[in-house]
């Protein structure tokens, strides 16, 4: 089966009618990636193996830059986001601060990360673009990053009293982080054809090269 099948179909939600809290969550989807969105469940597609790349792609990079830097925890798109009893999203990929480690528990952190990212799927574009978006801000996500890979996009914004606030690349397409202390992200870096080595992406950025060589 060709792997852009795999996402066509919307995520589910089980059942719509009923509300869960996060421990009915838990026991029900087990293993399985799903959000707890305001009481709903809504399991996701199975990813296609473009979206598993990238995520990987971009994991690898930010595990790199913050381990060397001592800046905290990024974490996998399998530890749940618990807000509240009613909310437990699970971002694909999510940054902690140091002083904030000690949220942690075995299968989520308890409060909301410094920065959530979600790599868009076809049957995800709604839930990363509206519901997921507005619970971030509403919980204090300090930063959200979207990246749509099938459009070759990416957008960034700051929290600001629970709204937020787009954060633009500069005129050399590089998107500078503030809850990442100096982390710095070229977009054409993450949609080339042949991304560029993480390794040598991270020296460029801790040897302070200008954000436009």
């Amino acid at each position: 089966m060709p792997s852009d099948l795999l996402t066509k179909s919307m995520p589910r939600a089980v059942p719509p009618s009923e509300k869960f809290t996060y421990s009915e969550f838990c026991s029900r989807v087990q293993e399985q990636k799903a959000d707890l969105i305001r009481g709903e469940i809504i399991m996701a597609s199975p990813a296609t193996v473009k979206h598993e790349k990238f995520v990987n792609y971009l994991s690898t990079l930010l595990r790199l830059f913050v381990k060397k830097q001592k800046l905290g925890m990024v974490i996998g798109s399998r530890v749940a986001m618990k807000l509240d009893d009613e909310n437990a999203p699970e971002p694909d990929l999510m940054f902690i601060r140091n002083d904030r480690l000690h949220l942690l528990g075995n299968t989520e952190i308890f409060g909301p990360a410094d920065v959530a990212i979600e790599v868009i799927s076809p049957g995800s574009r709604r839930l990363d673009t509206v519901d997921k978006k507005k619970l971030y801000a509403e919980f204090g996500v300090a930063e959200y990053w979207l990246i749509d890979i099938h459009k070759q996009e990416a957008h960034f914004w700051r929290n600001e009293g629970a709204t937020w606030k787009n954060v633009p690349v500069d005129e050399n397409g590089i998107f500078h982080s503030v809850a990442i202390t100096g982390f710095w992200l070229r977009l054409d870096w993450l949609f080339a054809a042949e991304q560029p080595d993480e390794v040598e992406i991270v020296q460029m950025i801790l040897a302070g090269l200008p954000a436009g060589q």
